[in-house]
């Protein structure tokens, strides 16, 4: 086990670490849309659309941050690593950084389609949309359906 994967199980003791996932690109479709997990339970989605930003805040409890911490540490995020090469004009870019007090402990920047490769990222992936969806009462990622 990485060191990276111990201090993600230790996400929920430690207000200074958080975990930022990074989907899309500001210029497409529903923009660029951020979700940091904090240590201290706070939760942020952030979207850049076409340079106007929206911003929803939440909070985990105790007890939903543990199960956080540990699925991710689980589906080892800090051992993600970057696609490399060129993406397709719609492969859109999964961005995770990991910092500690403004640190950078780890970043990587994974073509979405390989989700499909690796069932960790796609567990990570599904888990941001399920986050990102209940903060935003469903305006984000994918918007409402009618």
């Amino acid at each position: 086990m990485s060191t990276t994967t111990d201090v993600l199980r230790g996400l929920p003791d430690d207000p200074d670490l958080s975990v930022a996932i990074t989907t899309g690109t500001e210029h497409f479709r529903n923009g660029a849309i951020t979700l940091t997990v904090r240590g201290d339970g706070a939760v942020s989605v952030e979207q850049r659309r076409s340079g106007e930003e929206r911003e929803y805040q939440g909070r985990l409890d105790a007890e939903r941050m543990r199960r956080l911490a540990d699925e991710l540490a689980e589906d080892e995020i800090g051992e993600l690593a970057d696609s490399g090469g060129d993406r397709g004009p719609d492969d859109f870019p999964v961005t995770i950084r990991i910092e500690r007090g403004g640190e950078l402990l780890h970043a990587a920047s994974i073509r979405e389609s390989d989700r499909w490769k690796d069932e960790r990222l796609n567990r990570v992936v599904r888990r941001y949309d399920a986050l990102v969806g209940e903060l935003t009462d469903g305006a984000l990622p994918y918007g409402r359906r009618a």
